[in-house]
C-alpha cells in the first residue's frame, strides 16, 4: 500500500461493496456561509485531520510544514505557537484525543510501512512511548475513540477483497480486537454520547460515490446498520458528531456547481440531524472545504484552501438545522 493512501481513500476514491441506498433530497441552503476564522498560520507544507481536546481549549492536527513527512502538532486556544508532538519516521495522520484521558492520543502512521493504529499513552510525560495495537497484515486507518474512552473503532483493508475495507473494534482492558462483521466501511466516527458510529460507505462496487450510513455496536455485536444519508451523482464523506450527538457535519464532493467536476478534493460542508434530516449546506466558498471536526466550544474545525495557498485549518460556528 502506498504511503499516500490516507489522502486519496478521504476522498472516496475507493471501491466498496455496499448495495444502493436511498437518495435523499436536499433540505436547504443558506443564502451566505457563517463568518469563518482561519486557526493555524502556517506559510509551507499542508495541514489535515484536526481534533479538538475534549475541554474545548486544544488543537490537535497532522502538517508536514517541517518536512516532506506529516507529524501532528499541537495549538492551544489564543496561542501564537504550535508544539510538535510527535518526531517518527514516515507519517502521523488522523489524531484523536482520548475523551476521558486528553493526554492520550490516537493516530496511525506509516513508520513501518503499513498503516498501523497507535496510541502516544501520555504525550506530555512519555512523549516517546508509541505502542501500536491494530493487527499486522492490513492497512489501519482512522481511529476514533468510544466515550468512555476505553474502545476505538478504525477501518482496515480487507485482505480477502482487495480494494475493500471493514470496520474494527480494539478494547482497551483486554486489548482484543474484534470485526464488525457485516459493516464494510470506511472512516469511522463514534458517537460521543452513544454507542452509535457513523461512517462512510461506497454506494457499488467500483463507485467513488460514498454515502453515510450508521450501526450500533451492543457489546461486541453489530446492530441496526442503517443507511442515513446519500446523494445521486456526488459524494457524502468525513463526517464528524456534534458534542451532543444530536448533529453530524460531513464534506460533499462534486456536489456544489462551482466544482461539479471535481472528483479529488470535497467542495462544501453540510450539516443532518442524527436522524439523517434537514440536511443544510453550511459553507458555499468556491474553495475546498473538508475533514471537518465539531469540537467541544461548539464550533467546526475544517480543512480549506479558501485564502489561495496550501491548505490550513479554519473555524466557523454553525447555525443548526431547526
Amino acid at each position: 500500500m502506498t504511503r499516500f493512501l490516507p489522502a486519496l481513500l478521504l476522498l472516496a476514491a475507493c471501491s466498496g461493496t455496499s448495495d444502493d441506498v436511498p437518495r435523499m433530497s436536499d433540505a436547504s441552503a443558506p443564502d451566505a456561509e457563517p463568518a469563518v476564522t482561519r486557526i493555524t498560520p502556517g506559510r509551507s507544507g499542508q495541514e489535515r485531520d484536526p481534533d479538538v481536546s475534549p475541554d474545548g481549549q486544544t488543537l490537535l492536527y497532522a502538517s508536514n510544514e517541517h518536512g516532506g513527512n506529516f507529524d501532528l502538532f499541537l495549538r492551544v486556544r489564543g496561542s501564537n505557537t504550535s508544539t510538535r508532538v510527535t518526531r517518527l519516521e514516515g507519517d502521523e495522520r488522523f489524531p484523536k484525543f482520548n475523551p476521558r484521558d486528553p493526554k492520550a492520543i490516537a493516530f496511525c502512521s506509516n513508520t513501518r510501512g503499513s498503516w498501523e493504529i497507535c496510541l502516544m499513552p501520555n504525550y506530555e510525560r512519555e512523549p516517546d512511548r508509541v505502542v501500536v495495537v491494530s493487527e499486522a497484515g492490513a492497512d489501519s486507518l482512522h481511529p476514533s475513540w468510544s466515550p468512555d474512552g476505553k474502545r476505538l473503532v478504525y477501518c482496515a483493508s480487507n485482505e480477502g477483497d482487495e480494494g475493500g475495507w471493514i470496520l474494527k473494534v480494539w478494547e482497551a482492558e483486554t486489548g482484543r480486537t474484534r470485526v464488525l462483521e457485516g459493516a464494510d466501511g470506511f472512516l469511522p466516527e463514534w458517537s460521543p454520547t452513544s454507542n452509535t458510529i457513523v461512517f462512510q460507505r461506497m454506494r457499488r462496487r467500483g463507485s467513488w460515490e460514498a454515502a453515510l450510513w450508521t450501526l450500533d455496536y451492543d457489546n461486541g455485536a453489530v446492530r441496526n446498520v442503517t443507511a442515513l444519508f446519500s446523494g445521486d451523482g456526488w459524494a457524502a464523506i468525513n463526517p464528524s458528531w456534534s458534542p451532543d450527538g444530536r448533529h453530524l457535519v460531513f464534506a460533499t464532493v462534486a456536489k456544489s456547481k462551482a466544482r461539479a467536476d471535481v472528483f479529488h478534493e470535497p467542495d462544501d460542508l453540510w450539516l443532518l440531524r442524527a436522524d439523517g434530516s434537514r440536511a443544510t449546506r453550511l459553507t458555499t466558498s468556491p474553495a475546498s472545504d473538508g475533514m471537518p471536526c465539531w469540537g467541544a466550544d461548539g464550533r467546526i474545525y475544517f480543512v480549506s484552501d479558501r485564502d489561495g495557498g496550501p491548505s490550513r485549518i479554519w473555524s466557523l460556528e454553525p447555525r443548526l438545522p431547526e
